[in-house]
């Protein structure tokens, strides 16, 4: 799983759930369930439901129905993420307030989730500005979500942190060259070179052989 990211989970979940927003989705044949991280990263759910009610709440909230309240929570109780395929991927937030701390509000139901052996992020909605909640994110003035937002999951803290300009700063710190470039940079603080420097730690992370594995890093 080196170096395997997935970034196109949020392209292919923002794709579909503009096109049917609050709306049940089209079938989306076997939907898989895994209940630790290391059944994720070997591709070894524990359960699948076939032909599943699903739909977006927004483009990074998706609901899961099955028709029977009684399997909906137990569903939400035992396991942690689903996966569409194989390249498709979400984490079930009920999983992560139960094990991590700062878990924030704007992640809910299942959300996209980007992982390889090392490293875990989910995307989600940013919190919304006072511009945002005056004059709305939308033309017409209606305030949906904010701008997508990157949650890092650190593992050896048991915390969700949003990944922002302090933050990233204190994640390069295990890579002193990454953080003198970026912090050197004058507009470091912009959405752009905050996403670019995240993914350079990502990369620098997944290929550090001194990194522990996720697996090492928490109960199965």
């Amino acid at each position: 799983m080196k170096n395997i990211l997935r970034y196109l989970i949020l392209l292919t979940v923002a794709v579909c759930s503009l096109q049917s927003q609050a709306v049940p989705s089209a079938k989306l044949d076997t939907v898989y369930f895994y209940k630790s991280w290391e059944q994720m990263l070997n591709l070894q759910p524990t359960a699948y439901i076939v032909n599943p009610i699903t739909w977006f709440i927004t483009p990074y909230e998706m609901v899961v129905e099955t028709g029977d309240e009684g399997t909906n929570d137990m569903i939400k109780e035992n396991y942690m993420a689903l996966s569409i395929g194989d390249s498709i991927w979400l984490i079930n937030s009920e999983y992560l307030r139960k094990n991590f701390k700062g878990v924030s509000k704007n992640i809910s139901e299942y959300a996209p989730v980007f992982f390889n052996d090392k490293v875990a992020y989910v995307t989600a909605p940013g919190p919304l500005g006072v511009k945002d909640l005056l004059f709305g994110t939308e033309s017409d003035g209606v305030t949906y979500y904010g701008d997508v937002a990157f949650y890092y999951i650190d593992f050896k803290n048991h915390r969700v942190e949003r990944v922002t300009h302090s933050y990233l700063s204190e994640l390069l710190e295990d890579y002193h060259d990454l953080q003198m470039r970026y912090e050197g940079m004058k507009n470091n603080k912009d959405k752009r070179i905050i996403e670019d420097y995240f993914y350079k730690y990502i990369d620098r992370a997944t290929d550090d052989i001194m990194r522990p594995f996720i697996v090492d890093l928490v109960e199965n």
